[in-house]
């Protein structure tokens, strides 16, 4: 079983085996990264639901002061015998400012009820982790992998449940208004206008009670997803726990001695890899093959000062360099030291290899190299 095979192998166990529930310090470290348990379907519940309450509240005024405004800008230009273009200019500015006017109640109130409803759910806290950019997102294996998961099975499932629950409440809201709906025939305008208005404001409120019925479901499954996704193994537990015994001056100490010995291990494999592709200067993904080896291996990738120092281990060892950003920006997204490239690469990288061993005047190593 080859290298990257055995991990994933191991990291299936692992998650078969998270049994345990997420420790204090767990928690505290997802809700830092910005992982939390959070329904998307509360805000935007809350907030049709609260854009309908205030179009009852403030729904009569609001048509009273847009028919005053009517008349009053169509007067207006009526009563200029040139309209001249500040003429036009002034018109236009009042009518753009009472119309913010009477929209600002419903888009403060929309703003408030987000906000409530995030507050509501997940106690404030500003999080940077997730404003920083994910190469993985790039990758479309994993692409594929979220679009066929579990996670989007559900959600799909939950997107049919809603235009079904919404559909069904428009239709009996609809159905039980068909007689009025039928008797506004020939029916005065201002009695047209107040009978569809209260139609609308009808609809909306039962659409929006249903919608929360359905975000109240949707906030047990988030926990209850969130609470699967923080689970343990029985290990990380035992290791957490040693780990709270040590000062903080020995962490730090262990981890920058852990982060040292990996950048050794992965520099003193540099020497073996067949080619460097690089961004030019950003990145930087060393590549060895050799035919017992199924695909191209990744033995060293860095960023920025780990790039430089990847190129510079490449020239004093004689490996070729090649420039190619998009592949370099790919392979450094989608495979980690010791893992092969995807297959999604495999052309690119094979076209590469090629040049580089017939400049070379070489073959592909008959076995890997051991790794130092």
């Amino acid at each position: 079983m080859d290298g990257a095979l055995h991990r994933k192998w191991i990291r299936r166990s692992m998650s078969e085996d998270r049994t345990e529930k997420a420790t204090p310090k767990r928690r505290e470290e997802a809700r830092k990264r910005g992982q939390v348990a959070r329904s998307q379907e509360v805000n935007t519940g809350m907030s049709l639901l609260g854009a309908f309450v205030l179009l009852g509240v403030f729904g009569a005024a609001t048509y009273q002061s847009l028919s005053n405004l009517m008349v009053r800008t169509f007067t207006g230009a009526g009563e200029q015998r040139t309209m001249t273009p500040n003429a036009a200019w002034g018109l236009g500015v009042d009518l753009i400012t009472q119309c913010i006017r009477l929209v600002t109640p419903f888009a403060a109130g929309a703003v408030v009820l987000g906000i409530t409803a995030s507050v509501i759910q997940v106690k404030p806290m500003l999080s940077t982790e997730s404003m920083k950019p994910k190469f993985s997102v790039l990758n479309p294996g994993k692409g594929l992998k979220r679009l066929v998961s579990i996670r989007s099975l559900v959600n799909l499932v939950k997107d049919l449940l809603k235009l079904t629950i919404v559909g069904a409440v428009t239709w009996m809201v609809l159905r039980s208004s068909f007689d009025d709906l039928v008797h506004m025939t020939g029916a005065e305008p201002r009695t047209s206008v107040a009978m569809v208005g209260g139609l609308v404001l009808k609809l909306g409120l039962f659409v929006g009670g249903a919608y929360m019925l359905l975000a109240v479901a949707d906030v047990i499954y988030q926990r209850w997803q969130h609470e699967k996704d923080l689970r343990m193994t029985k290990d990380e537990v035992k290791r957490e726990m040693k780990e709270g015994d040590l000062s903080p001056e020995v962490k730090g100490q262990m981890k920058r001695r852990q982060r040292e010995m990996a950048m050794a291990r992965m520099m003193s494999a540099v020497p073996d890899a067949d080619v460097v592709i690089t961004n030019p200067t950003h990145f930087a993904v060393a590549l060895r093959y050799a035919r017992d080896l199924p695909a191209p291996q990744v033995v060293a990738k860095g960023a920025d000062r780990q790039a430089f120092r990847i190129r510079t281990a490449a020239n004093e060892h004689g490996i070729q360099i090649v420039e190619d950003p998009p592949l370099a920006r790919s392979l450094y997204a989608a495979a980690e030291v010791g893992e092969f490239i995807p297959a999604e690469a495999f052309a690119a990288v094979a076209e590469i290899l090629a040049m580089v061993y017939r400049a070379g005047h070489r073959a592909p190593a008959e076995t890997a190299a051991v790794a130092r």
